[in-house]
């Protein structure tokens, strides 16, 4: 094994680092599993490491060198055992004037003018490099890492999310690009193709006959700000661009299916496999076997009507009649009553269909088809340039789904029948019990050809949703593989669609596909799309997964941190109740809910630059999510190394805390000072941090904070740290943890306060309550007393070294207060 291949290096080698004007020293660390000699070379001189003395979650060594700024070397390199690994680290003193600044360009079709391009001036392709959101396939939009002079020219890109390659833009500037899409046009970007001169430039495409229309591109570029700052400035240009409001989008409150544990037949049943009765009554009578409280149910692809051969060749299919198929031995209405009685905690039952009806539209011999007046429309591949179309049809593995779209023929409503269409099936859907939908392969519509097909692309999903909301309610439809630019870059996203109201909208493509790397990428381009769909209108949902297959608790950590619907798959029979209960929560009227952040994880700031997908040791793909009922953190790491299959290693500097406390106000005491607690889930292990400079508006270096803990994360795995803040109780500090039973264990406090010399939390569901307690005298533990609802009450002293010790509350077994919305446990000292 190289060296290079088990040491790794914040900064990484091969990055050039830009010390800010203050800051009197910069430190060098490396991580490694092995005792090795490092020495760091430069022009007149080298610098040993030594070894630190950091906690470590895991086998690992630290090693650090350190330069004063007044006479740092410009580059160095390293030296392992004596060899040199490739790759320096450089360094640079930063002055720099910048500010941040709004960028748009407006792109004008004319009248008789269908398609049409236009260079961005102000975007230089030489000076820039970072995340292109591109779209490798007819369906879905994933984040792809790239110098802007290596920009595609063909696929389409939908977002950038940039940094400076030029040394003399100030190296914390983020710039963010977004394409929006007026409800007339489509818009994305690209780089030139033959003939134009180099840059990137706007390509739009009109979706409606006749009149003027106006788009625009929205950029920000950030000084010191981040890069989530940037996404939402570059979208709020374009909103205002467009006269639209830049109000906060809003969530329906209330009842909703995708708050309670969800179960998808799609994975567990087979893909492919059509539904009949037998199989649905095997499936859910297993299933009560676990007593799993599912409380929405997805009946997936396999239970409609549909035909062979009728729209183009002899593999297509297309929907007949809003009946179930022959083979299903019974309606709909049956399907939802057997579900409902095996399964009584289900309150709602969705079905799946797509946007075209099935996945190649409305049979054109089919009854539909002459009571909708269902009309031939064309399909163009050339809509999406740069997809590697397959060759053989259905062939998942490739980019494209279908090979050969302009051979097919879609039939569909005209525009004028569209929303009569939906209200007719949806309705025979709610007839059956059904009480939302999950509507698939919404983007493929793209394909359809002209500004005619662009006009109804658009009227079959204005049909549908207005249909769905008065049929269902509002937001109850999961609108799946639907990344576009309506979507991601249009009037859906930016709010305009839907009056301001978020909508649940698929993250990503598919779980646990047949792909190479596809459980590392299913994390990345899920936190990485969520960095731009959580500033937009819509709901991010991260798809099913299985608790007894595929990298169960690896998946199951990333859909605790998501808002949108947590979906199991598992095969009939085989289930894991130990990660089911880490996502699980019993409240106090005995309703069962998924325990799960706020709001979507972000990713840490340092880690959206940080090459975590590389092949040996190195860092892992760290997410932050903030609690404000808890006013506490939780930062996620997943192993993403040459697909999970090498060790993860990072060191976590205070830095990254008090990012991850992004939201918490400024302590009381005026001083910025806050201590807090770190717990590391995985590894049970615990520590206590003093935070300096909470709540200011500052540029953090890494370089330059002080280091916390180093973390060691094996193959296909996770670890959790909770930060959470202490309160001083006079003879002890303690912080409550959460949950420490649940992945997302700061979800369950509803409510945190102190008096004198106790601390009181409200949970809102059931599980193990854990506080870490920072003794200052021997004797505090003989006075500790912890109630539950007034209740004196056992609790579990552990403890966890350097004057810490966690205590834990059981609340499995304990009942709740009759009319009482919460359990209160009160530790007092």
């Amino acid at each position: 094994m190289a060296a290079a291949e088990y040491i790794a290096f914040t900064p990484a080698l091969g990055q050039t680092v830009t010390v800010s004007l203050g800051v009197s020293r910069i430190v060098v660390y490396a991580n490694s599993p092995k005792l090795i000699k490092l020495v760091a070379k430069f022009e007149g001189g080298t610098s040993d490491f030594e070894q630190v003395d950091l906690e470590s979650s895991g086998n690992l060594y630290t090693y650090k060198t350190s330069f004063s700024s007044s006479d740092f070397p410009e580059h160095i390199s390293i030296l392992a055992n004596g060899v040199q690994l490739q790759g320096k680290i450089s360094f640079a003193h930063g002055q720099f004037s910048d500010q941040d600044r709004d960028f748009s360009t407006e792109l004008v079709l004319d009248e008789g003018e269908d398609l049409k391009s236009q260079k961005l001036d102000w975007l230089d392709i030489n000076d820039w490099e970072g995340w292109a959101w591109y779209r490798p396939r007819e369906t879905w939009i994933e984040a792809s890492f790239t110098p802007l002079s290596k920009l595609s020219p063909s696929t389409p890109t939908h977002n950038l999310l940039l940094r400076p390659k030029n040394p003399k833009i100030d190296p914390k500037s983020v710039l963010a690009v977004f394409p929006a899409s007026p409800p007339e046009a489509f818009v994305h970007l690209s780089a030139a193709r033959v003939g134009e001169a180099p840059g990137v430039y706007i390509r739009a495409r009109r979706v409606k006959i006749g009149g003027r229309i106006v788009c625009y591109v929205g950029a920000k570029l950030t000084i010191h700000n981040g890069e989530r700052n940037a996404i939402r400035g570059a979208i709020d240009v374009a909103r205002k661009k467009y006269g639209y409001s830049t109000a906060p989008f809003t969530q329906e409150g209330g009842h909703s299916p995708f708050d309670r544990l969800g179960f998808c037949t799609w994975s567990s049943i087979g893909e492919d496999v059509p539904l009949t009765l037998n199989l649905m009554d095997d499936l859910v009578h297993k299933l009560a076997k676990f007593n799993v409280p599912v409380g929405t149910f997805i009946i997936d692809d396999g239970w409609q009507d549909i035909r062979y051969g009728l729209n183009g060749s002899e593999k297509t299919r297309g929907l007949w009649s809003f009946d179930t198929w022959g083979h299903m031995n019974s309606p709909l209405s049956d399907v939802v009553s057997l579900i409902k009685k095996t399964l009584p905690t289900v309150e709602d039952v969705g079905v799946w269909m797509t946007l075209h009806g099935y996945w190649n539209s409305i049979a054109p011999t089919s009854p539909l088809a002459k009571k909708y007046e269902m009309q031939e429309f064309k399909l163009n591949r050339d809509n999406i340039q740069g997809i590697d179309w397959p060759k053989n049809d259905f062939d998942g593995q490739q980019s494209g789904s279908i090979s050969n779209p302009e051979k097919r023929t879609w039939w569909l409503p005209p525009p004028h029948l569209a929303y009569a269409f939906w209200k007719d099936y949806f309705t025979s859907c709610f007839d059956a019990g059904i009480s939302f939908v999950k509507v698939d392969d919404q983007a493929y519509g793209s394909l359809l050809d002209g500004v005619s097909g662009g006009e109804e692309f658009v009227a079959m999903w204005n049909g549908m949703t207005r249909a769905a909301n008065e049929v269902f309610g509002d937001n109850k439809v999961i609108h799946c593989m639907a990344h576009y630019e309506r979507t991601f870059n249009g009037d859906i996203g930016m709010g305009v669609a839907t009056q301001g109201r978020k909508i649940v909208i698929r993250n990503s493509d598919d779980f646990g596909l047949n792909r190479p790397l596809i459980h590392r990428n299913h994390i990345h381009f899920n936190i990485y799309n969520a960095m731009l769909i959580s500033q937009l209108c819509l709901i991010p949902d991260p798809d099913m997964f299985m608790t007894s297959a595929q990298w169960p608790e690896y998946h199951a950590v990333l859909r605790a941190f998501f808002e949108g619907p947590v979906l199991l798959a598992d095969k009939p029979g085989q289930l894991d109740l130990k990660i089911l209960n880490k996502l699980v929560g019993r409240s106090t009227t005995n309703s069962y809910e998924v325990v799960k952040a706020p709001h979507t994880i972000r990713p840490l700031p340092r880690s959206v630059w940080e090459k975590c997908l590389d092949e040996g040791v190195g860092p892992a793909i760290k997410g932050v999510s903030y609690f404000p009922n808890a006013r506490s953190a939780s930062l996620i790491l997943w192993n993403a190394r040459k697909g999970a299959f090498d060790n993860a290693a990072d060191i976590i500097f205070e830095t990254d805390l008090i990012n991850a406390l992004e939201g918490i106000e400024k302590p009381v005491n005026g001083d910025g000072i806050l201590d807090v607690a770190v717990w590391l889930s995985n590894a049970g292990a615990a520590k206590s941090v003093r935070l300096k400079d909470i709540g200011q508006d500052i540029s953090y270096e890494t370089t330059s904070s002080l280091p916390v803990i180093s973390t060691l994360i094996s193959p296909q795995g996770t670890e959790t740290l909770t930060i959470a803040p202490y309160e001083d109780l006079g003879d002890t500090m303690v912080a409550c943890l959460g949950l420490i039973d649940k992945y997302a264990g700061l979800a369950a406090i509803r409510k945190s306060q102190v008096t004198t010399g106790k601390l009181s939390i409200d949970f809102g569901f059931n599980g193990v309550a854990g506080f870490l307690i920072m003794l200052r005298r021997e004797d505090v533990l003989k006075r500790v007393m912890v109630t539950v609802d007034n209740t004196s009450t056992s609790y579990v002293f552990k403890s966890k070294g350097n004057g810490l010790c966690l205590i834990e509350v059981d609340l499995a077994s304990i009942q709740a207060v009759v009319g009482k919305e919460t359990w209160t446990v009160e530790v007092q000292i």
